[in-house]
């Protein structure tokens, strides 16, 4: 079986180094993770036809490169007691005991930060990361957006960071040349910081494949939504604040659309901004996929290899927000939401062709982020703070078709969010009958107070509405606080699978604005379970995280967000907030 999984690896590396004409190596892939990664996922166990569709879109390569990174680290020998090594001979660290620590934090200023529900984005350059071992100081970095009105020498809402893999204690990076290594870092570097625009940006960023363009809104400037397309130069601004930038020299740019306010195939112009719809870029065809606040779903084309012009859109519902949409390559339809209904839209070459819609909520507004759309298995999830009765706050599985749908209940209905949870790894790996979701809803008798929540799947793949664990409380150090809990995240590094939890408030509890990491190799059923390590003082909760490498290089296996508040004692300086790192899982 090892032969095999080896021959297997062997054969996926050689497809990133490819021979060119003139007989070059070309560049290894890279990997991005934002927030869509979250958003379109992909299974063991597809039809042939719906695998034959998944792969015409780079993203299903990279959702394996993501779910199969720790069959790139060779054979694992500690259970032997012996130092493992890579294939080119190099040892790896051993891994410490499991522990969830702050790595760095770094300052985005005093006006804002990271918004809630949303996330950074991170670039890893080389996607199997055993041809660069360590992972790269120069190339890899994580891009994150400021809630706060944008000008050169006084503030950025987009910022990047390199020379991610330090920390207090190890680092993989150095502080002086590359060569030799003199000293190593205990922070990263801004690899860049632009103030693009005059507004905030409250949205998530979006990656090209190649990492050299970055995709993202400012939600309201003058005229209405912008999308803009960064192509970023490194050393361009040296912090959030004092450092930013105006993008535009030295061979940085930013083109921008006016989508909103922009006539076109089924909308007239108008000057609605977009605080709820990050884009959603389909990057087989260069398109883009973005909502509004006046209820309209935009297509955008020549995202990243031209220049961005707007395609055509169509109308849900006049003047309610979309949350952020999802193209699912194997039905080939667009999933949006305008917070009480899912909508389903067939893109053509022309214009959006109605493909289904359901009623989720009886309340507006009760669907907060995008739903998450299982391309292999033909479902899509929705997480609700209302169900269409107003009795509960609900996950909802509903087929592509949006034909039909089952609610599980995650506790009262509430007037906070109730944002996105996530897989385990045996969902990916068996699919859905094998697997459990996990979301974070509310506590019995206490709708402004969170809980945790396992559900499970019928043989059918039909989700139960039962829970098979209800309104477990440990996701937080006191007693019964009023918070909201992050998206959840799931990452599984070929040993443990864990589970990432973010739960703040913006009051002075510091008790519960913190990140739980919880091992879920074997499913959760129990309300007295608990964490296996946290993270404390993440002022205010935290924002959506990002992840990247499956390594055990010193800091190079990590957690990317940004705090939610700012406070007095916060990690990163008095009264500021924080874009944090940490570590995944006790690696050093």
């Amino acid at each position: 079986m090892e032969g095999r999984l080896a021959s297997a690896v062997v054969a996926v590396v050689c497809i990133f180094w490819t021979v060119g004409a003139a007989g070059q190596e070309s560049a290894p892939m890279g990997l991005v993770d934002d927030w869509s990664t979250k958003h379109i996922i992909f299974t063991n166990g597809g039809s042939p036809e719906a695998e034959a569709r998944a792969q015409r879109d780079p993203r299903h390569l990279q959702h394996w490169l993501r779910r199969s990174a720790y069959l790139f680290r060779g054979i694992p020998a500690r259970e032997r007691g012996e130092s493992e090594h890579d294939w080119f001979g190099q040892e790896f660290r051993r891994p410490r005991p499991d522990r969830l620590k702050t790595d760095w934090a770094m300052s985005l200023g005093g006006t804002g930060g990271m918004p809630i529900g949303e996330s950074p984005a991170k670039f890893t350059f080389n996607a199997t990361g055993v041809l660069t071992f360590p992972a790269s100081c120069t190339n890899d970095f994580a891009v994150y957006v400021i809630n706060a009105n944008a000008a050169a020498g006084t503030q950025a809402n987009i910022v990047a960071f390199n020379n991610l893999y330090t920390g207090t204690t190890s680092s993989s990076c150095p502080n002086g040349p590359q060569s030799p290594v003199t000293t190593n870092r205990t922070t990263p570097t801004f690899m860049w910081s632009y103030a693009v625009g005059s507004g905030p940006v409250v949205l998530s960023p979006v990656l090209s494949l190649d990492g050299k363009k970055v995709a993202f809104v400012e939600a309201a400037p003058a005229g209405g939504a912008s999308f803009h397309v960064l192509t970023w130069v490194a050393g361009q601004g040296t912090n959030a604040t004092t450092g930013a930038v105006a993008p535009g020299a030295g061979g940085s740019s930013v083109t921008s659309l006016a989508y909103t306010n922009t006539t076109v195939a089924g909308c007239a112009a108008s000057s609605s901004a977009n605080n709820d719809s990050s884009p959603y870029v389909d990057y087989a065809n260069d398109v883009a996929y973005v909502g509004a606040g006046n209820g309209r779903l935009y297509r955008i084309k020549g995202v990243f290899q031209s220049a961005p012009v707007l395609d055509y859109c169509v109308t849900t519902v006049a003047g309610r927000a979309l949350t952020s949409p999802v193209y699912d390559p194997v039905s080939g339809k667009v999933f949006v939401s305008d917070g009480q209904v899912v909508y389903a839209y067939t893109p053509g070459a022309t214009s959006f062709t109605a493909a289904g819609s359901i009623t989720v909520a009886g309340t507006a507004g009760s669907i907060i982020l995008s739903p998450i759309v299982d391309s292999t298995n033909g479902f899509v999830y929705v997480f609700s703070s209302h169900n269409a009765g107003n009795t509960n706050s609900i996950v909802s599985q509903m087929p592509a078709s949006l034909a039909s749908k089952v609610d599980a209940a995650i506790g009262p209905i509430t007037t906070g969010f109730i944002l996105d949870g996530a897989f385990d790894n045996k969902y990916f790996a068996n699919g859905p009958a094998a697997g459990s979701l996990y979301a974070c809803g509310t506590q019995a008798g206490a709708a402004t107070k969170p809980s945790l929540y396992t559900l499970t799947f019928a043989a059918t793949k039909i989700m139960n509405i039962t829970p098979a664990m209800s309104d477990n409380r440990n996701i937080t150090t006191v007693a019964n606080p009023a918070s909201t809990c992050s998206p959840l995240l799931e990452y599984f590094d070929g040993t443990n699978d864990r589970l990432f939890v973010g739960v703040g408030t913006s009051g002075a509890t510091t008790g519960a604005n913190l990140v739980t990491a919880w091992n879920i190799n074997t499913r959760i059923t129990l309300t007295t379970a608990t964490p296996t390590s946290t993270a404390i003082n993440q002022f205010g909760g935290t924002s959506g995280f990002s992840i990247d490498n499956n390594s055990t290089a010193f800091q190079a296996a990590s957690i990317y967000l940004g705090t939610l508040a700012s406070s007095a004692t916060a990690s990163c300086g008095p009264n500021l907030f924080c874009a944090v790192k940490l570590t995944q899982s006790g690696l050093q």
